[in-house]
């Protein structure tokens, strides 16, 4: 990546921000018209505003071509996507259907043949847990423990296991489990692990960062452990923000929130939970929802120390759900992570975060990237969730591969990090076998053998093995299986 002189940048960057106040100043004024004192009105676009740029539609594709797609044999929900490093076996979690709470855990797929994936094995959760994260390092298979949600049951239960499960895969297709790791007990208000990260630690070996609701921490914290010895993990430390550790005598604001259940209740509350990890080298990247991006010193496994935050909450919503680092190519720590908002259900939807972490104290954001419809946020299609979810979390390279939602996979080009921009996309064509007048992009791998693999996330959906292929433009619709697509 070629980085800017950023002196000069800057300047420039000024010049454009007030170029942009001055615009928006104009713009707000050919929007709002006044009858009268005292009464005004919106002007209405019928689509994206008027922009000359177009949003993408359900079952466009660009630069992007599909190999194969599986709905799993039936568990059409998967979510966190992780392939091991010969590129032989996938590993995804899975939603449990909102109404039988069944097809929840962790389904293996043998992808040695891109073009033909078949599900292996499959790895069935408890009744009460729901598990949303899987991660893989060398032998070792973790899955997440969170207590399962209202809506993939009547009722909540009140007891569940919070934690980690842990599994050795040297057969990928026989995972035995051998190991459990509790983070927390049944309690008010506390759901256990959600996000999680395998990291291999130069000191320590492997490690695994958990986000995790705690006894007597408000909001979820984050926790580290020890996993050399699968079948005996142990907690190494843990690390919370500053004012959540209630029992410690900190006091939380009292405009922080712990959760929104879901509904991004937006400012002025601010939601304080860790959300996932990202860690490369001697670092770790918490994503701290409205909190922003933490930058956490890990070199010394047992004290990890905050060395510097960037965030964005407020002037503007934040819920900030992940961080990919851009991957420098001769193993430095890196000067660009690209970051992600969770904002499903408060318009404009969320959007990707470029930051410049060259010092890391001072991390600050220098750029954005809003796909068409987030700029207006007109109502222009079926559905609600039109916002980035996840990113590729070790980005080599200048493309970005990212996932929108019900706007689909994208590839963003950050080769000039103060204006990256959109080079491709791939929005599936609705889930009609799953009920659904749409599509969802959820999580995404990037192999070292070029290959993406890609998750939807709700009924109908499934697993897609997408190759990166500029020049390719066409429309992809299901065929009469529902279970099939064609690409004209």
């Amino acid at each position: 990546m070629k980085f800017p002189n950023p002196c000069l940048q800057r300047r420039g960057s000024s010049a454009k921000i007030f170029s942009l106040a001055v615009l928006t100043a104009l713009t707000v004024g050919f929007l709002w018209t006044s009858d009268a004192f005292g009464q005004s009105k919106v002007k209405q676009y019928e689509i994206l505003g008027g922009a000359k740029e177009k949003q993408p539609s359900y079952g466009e594709i660009e630069n992007f071509t599909i190999l194969s797609y599986t709905d799993l044999d039936g568990w059409d929900r998967p979510t966190e996507i992780r392939v091991s490093p010969d590129g032989k076996y996938a590993f995804t979690a899975s939603n449990p259907p909102p109404k039988n709470g069944r097809n929840n855990g962790v389904t293996i797929i043998d992808v040695s043949n891109p073009e033909k994936p078949r599900v292996v094995a499959r790895i069935n959760n408890g009744k009460s847990e729901h598990s949303q994260y899987v991660d893989v390092l060398g032998t070792t298979l973790i899955m997440n423990q969170e207590r399962l949600r209202v809506r993939d049951r009547k009722k909540r239960p009140k007891k569940y296991k919070s934690g980690i499960k842990l599994f050795d895969i040297s057969e990928p297709t026989r995972p035995k489990e051998v190991g459990f790791f509790g983070s927390d007990v049944p309690g008010r208000g506390r759901n256990g692990v959600h996000g999680i990260w395998l990291h291999q630690h130069a000191k320590a070996g492997k490690v695994a960062f958990l986000a995790t609701s705690k006894e007597g921490y408000f909001g979820n914290i984050l926790m580290i452990v020890d996993v050399n010895d699968p079948a005996k993990p142990k907690e190494l430390a843990r690390w919370w923000y500053p004012g959540t550790w209630k029992a410690g005598g900190e006091q939380p604001k009292k405009n922080w929130i712990r959760s929104d259940r879901g509904g991004r209740i937006g400012l002025p509350k601010i939601l304080v939970s860790v959300h996932d990890i990202t860690a490369y080298k001697d670092r770790a990247y918490v994503s701290y929802r409205d909190q922003g991006v933490i930058i956490l010193d890990i070199s010394d496994i047992r004290k990890p120390k905050m060395i510097g935050q960037a965030k964005w909450t407020p002037p503007v919503e934040g819920n900030t759900h992940s961080v990919g680092v851009v991957v420098p190519p001769d193993g430095r720590r890196p000067d660009v992570l690209v970051a992600t908002d969770e904002l499903n259900r408060i318009c404009p939807w969320g959007y990707m975060h470029i930051l410049d972490v060259r010092n890391e104290h001072r991390p600050h954001k220098i750029a954005t990237f809003r796909l068409p419809i987030n700029r207006y946020c007109p109502p222009d299609r079926p559905g609600r969730d039109f916002g980035i979810h996840d990113v590729e979390r070790m980005i080599r390279g200048n493309i970005v591969f990212s996932a929108w939602q019900q706007s689909g996979f994208w590839a963003i080009d950050i080769s000039d990090p103060y204006a990256p921009k959109s080079v491709g996309h791939f929005v599936p064509p609705p889930f009609k076998r799953g009920g659904l007048d749409y599509s969802t992009a959820d999580d995404l791998f990037v192999h070292k053998n070029g290959l993406i693999y890609a998750t939807s996330n709700e009924p109908g959906g499934g697993m897609w093995i997408l190759k990166y292929t500029p020049g390719v433009k066409g429309t992809v619709s299901w065929n009469e299986d529902q279970r099939s697509v064609t690409v004209k």
